[in-house]
């Protein structure tokens, strides 16, 4: 019974299942009219918007580039911009590559591995693990200050508080917890604890925190950062709402900055990108939060521009193997 549960689990990890339950999702909402394709011949008369959304993704890879420099150097790897900003581009194109969509973390930090010696690989990986997790953080903070500063907007959106709420703890909460379990003295207990250091997701933990730890003996630089991962978001949802405004949607501009963030964070679970689930996502998000109907069609344009401007990671790829 273990084996054939372990062979199951096998199973669903693989890429052709993952790329079937993309497809099967993206199957269902049409089936089920949640894209309505008719709309579709409405971009023949928006395509400006579409363009602009498609010129909005592109800022954030030399966003997040600075940042994943200032993380690298803050532990220790010295990195130029230019190879922060290869890696990256890199790790983009596989995102879309792979069969999932942070599958480019791995080829991005098998890259950074490379450059780095045999005793700072360690911090090497747990600086990849950790500029992603300052995304994600961003992802929720930009969220929740936009509710905040848009309060008065949202009067008409169902649990505003419940939302706003949510994406606070999200955002805040990790910093909070993290600054709290970085401080020296208790830092120095974890350590010390044997049973926590003798797992593996122990360690991996203790490494996290370790990052953390660099970058809270520095302030400013944890400020920089997560400023940074609010605006490589910032930049996302202005891409979204010219989306949502090539299909006919009218969305305020504080509604859309504290509900766009839930719906991205939805495609951290589709394939490819957000395909998939992360589409299903969207179609949830726009129905239940924003009220509008066609947030699938939205969802289903918004990760293909993210693919074609995923693609352009692709020459870094291929002159990079060259050079090697």
């Amino acid at each position: 019974m273990t084996d054939l549960f372990a062979s199951a689990l096998h199973g669903l990890k693989t890429p052709v299942f993952k790329i079937a339950m993309a497809v099967a999702v993206i199957g269902l909402l049409f089936y089920f009219n949640r894209i309505d394709l008719s709309l579709l011949t409405s971009l023949l008369d928006t395509w400006p918007w579409l363009l602009a959304a498609f010129f909005c993704t592109l800022p954030p890879f030399f966003v997040v580039s600075f940042r994943f420099q200032l993380v690298l150097n803050r532990m220790g790897v010295k990195a130029s911009y230019k190879e922060a900003f290869r890696w990256t581009m890199i790790g983009s194109f596989f995102d879309l590559a792979l069969p999932s969509s942070n599958g480019g973390d791995v080829v991005k930090a098998g890259y950074v591995l490379k450059k780095v010696q045999s005793g700072t690989r360690t911090r090497a990986l747990m600086a990849v693990i950790f500029d992603r997790t300052l995304g994600i953080i961003g992802l929720f903070l930009l969220a929740s200050m936009a509710g905040l500063v848009g309060w008065s907007y949202l009067a008409g959106l169902p649990s505003r508080g419940y939302v706003i709420a949510s994406a606070f703890i999200l955002g805040i909460g990790p910093i909070l917890a993290f600054w709290i379990l970085g401080s020296r003295w208790l830092y120095e207990r974890l350590v010390n604890n044997n049973r926590l250091c003798s797992s593996t997701w122990g360690r991996r933990f203790l490494e996290l925190i370790s990052a953390f730890r660099s970058m809270r003996e520095n302030p400013a630089t944890l400020v920089i950062a997560l400023t940074l991962s609010i605006l490589n978001h910032s930049f996302w949802c202005v891409s979204l709402l010219c989306i949502s405004y090539a299909v006919g949607n009218s969305i305020d501009l504080a509604m859309g900055f504290t509900m766009f963030p839930i719906a991205i964070f939805g495609g951290v679970f589709g394939v490819a990108g957000g395909f998939g689930v992360g589409t299903a996502a969207f179609d949830l998000v726009y129905s239940k939060l924003l009220m509008v109907n066609n947030g699938a069609l939205v969802g289903l344009i918004f990760h293909l521009i993210g693919a074609i401007s995923r693609f352009l990671g692709l020459p870094f790829y291929l002159a990079s193997n060259r050079n090697n």
